[in-house]
């Protein structure tokens, strides 16, 4: 059957090319844009996970509420505010950091947590100025739970490790500075007197807008600098295993003040379009599917009905209807089979090609378009090319399994 069936494609060179060309091109493209959704996608998903923690446990805000203080003053229904009081009463902080601390080094499924000070402030080297995002961390603690280690250009993050007023800055603000690894810049919280802290870093994030801000402080240094002994903002926390995030998020929120978030809450406007990039890819694929199979199914048509002569002859010498189906079929696989190894080649090609090129802008740590070369992209346009072959090559292969040959040679 595999030689009739591949003497039968080779009979029609064109037509088998044009399937050969749809099925090929449609699998490209998909193999391209997955590529380029994925890599794009992944790379999200890193700088998410590899700057913080799989749960993150914070202090909530604290609004002012008119419904809360109505009753505390006035009999509600007889007043109407003028103008409603707003605000937060005051700063966001953890509440009982003590008893947050006991309970995650004792848990079964926590891998380590980092606590965390996070404080505006301002750089200053000289006369020029630079606003800055102070996170204040115990080193060997964070180090376990992000991975900033793998970001840094000069230093280590283990350099802040016993405190002493010393810094690690941003790319950006090296820059905007005008400073190198040893100067002494002058930090100051905005209005208290600068503090002198020395530079033993540099870090790149491949984000400009957080390489101009961040800079990264020993937890006491920072909280000395902020006049707050002890404070400490939120709770980065990693977990042995990533998919317990939610629950066990969802869980400690039930028993605290504070609030309690996943990482995939924490994100959720980057989770919200990595969701969309899926349905996009869902569309796409879906469309080669339509696209390959009406390919498919209209040159087999035309072929079916070109070689009614043959299917009759077929039937007369004996070859039963799934005969004739299994004959189909095969080339209906046939064609899905080398078009899709076809299109995975060139669609890798592709991806190769457009990976190497240099955008000119900051993407992570490179300028060059992101692309993902995992393997589930590669078996998806794969098998949809198989599916779209099927399916094509089932329905006019079953129609020409009914005529019988008396009904062929009538209507020849």
């Amino acid at each position: 059957m595999y030689y009739l069936a591949i003497r039968q494609l080779l009979s029609r060179k064109k037509q088998t090319l044009l399937i050969l060309l749809g099925i090929s091109f449609g699998t490209m493209i998909y193999v391209l844009i997955a590529g380029v959704q994925l890599g794009f996608r992944e790379y999200i998903q890193d700088e998410l996970l590899n700057n913080t923690g799989h749960i993150i446990i914070s202090g909530k805000e604290n609004y002012i509420e008119e419904s809360e203080l109505s009753p505390r003053f006035f009999d509600a229904k007889m007043i109407d505010w003028y103008s409603p009081p707003i605000g937060k009463r005051d700063e966001s902080r953890l509440e009982n950091y003590q008893g947050w601390k006991h309970r995650l080094e004792n848990h079964a499924e926590v891998l380590a947590y980092s606590p965390k000070l996070s404080l505006q402030a301002f750089a200053q080297m000289r006369d020029a100025k630079n606003s800055i995002v102070v996170n204040g961390v115990l080193p060997l603690k964070h180090s376990k739970v992000t991975q900033v280690d793998n970001y840094m250009k000069e230093g280590k993050l283990s350099d802040l490790s016993g405190g002493g007023n010393k810094v690690i800055l941003g790319s950006r603000v090296f820059k905007n500075l005008g400073v190198k690894i040893g100067d002494n810049v002058m930090l100051s919280s905005g209005n208290d007197q600068s503090i002198p802290f020395k530079i033993v870093g540099k870090i790149k994030f491949g984000n400009p807008e957080v390489d101009k801000v961040i800079a990264f402080a020993h937890l006491k240094d920072t909280q000395l600098l902020a006049k707050t002994p002890g404070r400490v903002t939120e709770v980065l926390v990693s977990l042995y295993d990533i998919e317990k995030s939610q629950s066990l998020a969802n869980k400690w929120d039930l028993y605290t003040n504070d609030k309690v978030e996943s990482w995939q809450e924490a994100n959720a406007s980057f989770m919200s379009m990595i969701a969309i990039q899926d349905i996009v890819r869902v569309i796409i694929t879906l469309s080669i599917l339509l696209v390959a199979g009406f390919g498919i199914y209209n040159v087999l048509s035309i072929m079916i009905s070109q070689k009614q002569k043959e299917i009759a002859i077929l039937r007369s010498i004996g070859y039963e209807s799934r005969k004739i189906l299994e004959l189909f079929l095969i080339q209906g696989l046939l064609l899905g089979v080398s078009g899709g190894i076809l299109g995975l080649i060139s669609g890798f090609i592709l991806n190769l090609y457009f990976g190497s090129i240099d955008l000119g802008i900051e993407i992570g740590q490179g300028s060059n378009l992101l692309i993902s070369y995992a393997p589930s992209i590669y078996i998806v346009a794969f098998v949809a090319a198989l599916i779209a072959s099927f399916i094509a090559s089932y329905l006019p292969a079953k129609k020409a399994t009914e005529l019988t040959p008396i009904e062929i040679i009538r209507s020849s």
